[in-house]
């Protein structure tokens, strides 16, 4: 049985790492998020993801807060989607930057992110080069 955690060593963190993600070609859009997405030999985790909401979408702190934290909670009970599709050899870093007017519910975050990681399986199905 998958534990539906999010810790520390599926998350992004490293510079190289963002960095990395950042300069990769591969994106698509799954309303409210625009979604990038790399693909790096086998590391220690399978996936990992972050979370961007910019402060010219959301002025406040907390309406950012609570999209990163939704976004999060989305993610962690729905990865296991993507994980089963996944050679073992790969590791998959995932960033979600949100482009949403306004603060978005449970509902239309949890959406944006499935849809994302159901587009990211079909990648896979199909034997493309995922970046």
């Amino acid at each position: 049985m998958l534990r539906h955690t999010l810790g520390k060593e599926e998350r992004i963190y490293l510079r190289s790492e963002l960095q990395q993600l950042f300069a990769s070609r591969g994106s698509f859009v799954c309303y409210p998020f625009r979604v990038i997405y790399h693909q790096l030999t086998r590391q220690e985790e399978h996936l990992k993801m972050m979370v961007s909401v910019p402060k010219r979408r959301l002025k406040r702190a907390v309406d950012r807060n609570r999209i990163k934290r939704l976004t999060r909670e989305a993610f962690r009970l729905h990865k296991e989607e993507l994980l089963d599709h996944l050679p073992a050899e790969h590791t998959l870093l995932i960033g979600y930057i949100y482009v949403g007017e306004g603060v978005k519910g449970h509902k239309s975050v949890t959406r944006g992110v499935t849809e994302a990681l159901t587009k990211l399986s079909k990648l896979y199905d199909e034997g493309a080069q995922v970046d």
